[in-house]
Order: C-alpha cells, then structure tokens, then sequence
C-alpha cells in the first residue's frame, strides 16, 4: 500500500489492511513521513509492517514547489518496491498513484487506486490563479488518464463510484465506516450538566468553524451551559489565527484536543451530547459522506449536519439526528434548546444512529469485498 500521509495510522487504511492480514495476505504499507514524526519502520503484526519515508521533508499543500518533495518520495518508493516485489500496488492517494501506476506496469503486477474522495474537486478551491487553473486541469486529466489504467478503482459512495464507473469497469464501494466494537457502550447523551458539543475532524471555515462559535454564543446567550470540544487540527494552519481571533470570548467553554490517536476517538464520543457536522456548501462537500457522522452515530450521538443530499439520505432515513441550513447558526441554536428541553428526543435520535451503525453501517460488512479482490487480482 502505497500512501502520502505518515500513516499516524490512518483509520481507513488500517482497517483494510487489518483485514486482509487476518485473512491471510502480507502487507506493507509505504507511507510518507513528510516531517519525520514517527518511526521510520514499524510492525503492528508479523504480517503488517510500515514503512515511512523520511528523505522527502514537505509541508502539506500543492503546487509547483511540491513537486520537487513529492519526485524525490516517488524515487524512494520505486525502490522500496523494488526490494519488495509485491504481488499487488494498492494506491491511497492520487499523489501515490503515478509511481505506483508506473511501477505495477513496468513489473507487470496488478494495482488498485483507492480513490478516497475525488481528487481534483477536491483541491480545485485552493487553485483560483491562472497557474492555479493550470494545475487542476493538470491534475484533472492525470486522475483520469491513470483511472483507465488501473485494474480497479475503490471509492467510499455512490456518486463517486459513478463518477469512476466512466473510466473503469471495475469499481468497489467501501464506505468509511467504523467497526461495530469502534465503540463498546453508548454515549450517555443530555445527562449531563453541561451539553458537550463535539467536532471531529479538520477545522477550517468552510468545515463550519466560525459557525461552530456562532452556535456555541448563541447557546450559551440563551442560558444553556454549553461547550464546545474540537478535536483535530487547523487546515490551513493560517486558520487557527482566524478562530482565535473570533473566539476570544469564548475561551473558557471550548476545548482544542489537538489529532487524536484513532483509538483515542470513543473516548471523546464517549463524553459528548451531540456530533457537529456543518460543512458549508462547496462543491466537494455537498456531495459527500463524512467520516465523522458514522462515528457519532456509533457511540449514540444525535448529530447535527448539513442537509446535503448524501447526508440526507442518511441522517432522515435513519432518523438519527437534524438536517440544517449550515449558514445559520441561530437555527442549530433553536433546535439544540429544544432538545435540551426535550432530552428524550436527542436519545432516540442517538439510539437510533447507533442501532443503524451495528446492523448496516460497520467495516466488518465490507471488509470481505476487498480480500475477493486481492484474491481476484492476483
């Protein structure tokens, strides 16, 4: 496996790999430690081993002054897999893939691309120059040129499967959904004496950050004892200044955890009422399936998100939380008050995400699909 991230690890490809090992298959991922934080190697299992890159120092980000950084983890790659010989190149990321592409080619060895979300799109806001266009476009026609080429594509919905089916005939849905054990017990949601409200995941404006303050003011204006508990990191970095700024008044009802060891995770769901996911209407968001919303929904939260279409097909048919307008704060506030009020609400709310993650929305439902594709391929 193939990823551009130091694999802290990351939740979904150590899911996968997980169970492919316990289903027989050796593997090693080759991930890139672009600031040399963590072991160079590392076995979590005789038959799953890391490997980072540490030669290649970069700041996230994209652009011209990557692609030096980014050639010189390609060359470390090649090699790495050179001493390796694997039967099967299985890509996290478009920035992995073209080495990985040219790799299982040149040795002639099967390859998947796990197309997390949809690259381009995704990249596309922080593009706006002229340059800026020329990159996307660059990067655009360089995903879907290789997309053809691969021997299947794995994406995490419905529309991006879609998207991919264009391409290649050969595509898998693996959603991002927890283990059913990710969470032992059920959040004991509105019994305590304040309401927690939790946000997981990067923190940036248009993931609903200021609103996310906007909301906790408002709350707190109405005589709820309310806090608000992020954990994840700032993305840019340049966007702690900003909430810092806008939060000064607010200091002493929110608390920053900082990244979160994955099996960290419960534990902060375990202490929260409600799961926030306000992401503004961008492209890239309206059409997605977060991450964090099967998380909360395993520990029992009621979550509070955008109504966007994918979410809404979720959230309204498992009747496990409230869909909002996610650039009006006032209204998540009215809704919040109610449910204080009104706590069995929240509960059944809760109850009933948790209940869905259990019996449809858990890996342990897809992770044979992808052990029938190693299996096949190779």
């Amino acid at each position: 496996m193939l990823l551009s991230n130091p694999f802290r690890p990351d939740p979904r490809v150590l899911k996968e790999a997980q169970s492919l090992v316990e289903r027989g298959h050796r593997i090693t991922v080759i991930a890139w430690d672009r600031q040399s934080n963590f072991p160079a190697k590392e076995k979590l299992s005789p038959y799953l081993r890391i490997i980072r890159v540490q030669n290649s120092p970069s700041q996230y980000g994209i652009g011209l002054k990557q692609i030096g950084p980014l050639y010189r983890f390609w060359l470390t790659a090649w090699k790495i897999m050179n001493d390796l010989q694997p039967n099967l190149i299985h890509c996290h990321d478009f920035d992995t893939l073209p080495v990985g592409l040219f790799w299982s080619k040149c040795n002639h060895t099967p390859i998947i691309y796990d197309a997390h979300e949809y690259y381009a799109e995704l990249v596309r806001p922080r593009l706006s120059t002229v340059l800026g266009k020329f990159v996307y476009m660059a990067i655009r026609n360089i995903e879907r040129v290789s997309a053809r080429r691969v021997d299947a594509i794995i994406t995490v919905d419905q529309r991006l499967a879609e998207s991919y089916q264009k391409l290649n005939p050969t595509v898998l849905i693996i959603g991002h959904y927890p283990s059913a054990s990710f969470v032992d017990q059920p959040a004991p949601v509105f019994t305590h004496s304040k309401l927690t409200l939790l946000y997981l995941g990067r923190f940036s404006q248009d993931r609903g950050l200021i609103m996310y303050l906007d909301l906790l003011r408002s709350l707190l204006s109405a005589g709820i004892p309310a806090e608000l508990h992020m954990a994840g990191v700032f993305t840019p970095s340049s966007e702690e200044k900003n909430f810092l700024a806008a939060a000064k008044d607010l200091n002493e009802h929110i608390k920053l955890s900082g990244w979160l060891a994955y099996k960290d995770v419960p534990d902060a769901l375990s202490h929260a009422d409600v799961g926030l996911s306000l992401l503004q209407p961008e492209p890239r968001y309206i059409a997605a399936l977060p991450v964090k919303l099967f998380e909360y929904m395993a520990a029992g939260l009621p979550v509070l998100a955008s109504d966007f279409p994918s979410i809404r097909q979720v959230v309204a048919e498992e009747d496990c939380g409230a869909l909002l307008d996610p650039s009006n704060p006032q209204s998540a506030a009215d809704l919040l008050t109610n449910w204080w009020r009104q706590p069995e609400i929240p509960r059944r709310l809760g109850f009933n995400g948790r209940k869905a993650v259990l019996a449809r929305y858990n890996w342990e439902s897809l992770a044979k699909t992808v052990d029938v594709l190693y299996q096949n391929l190779t």
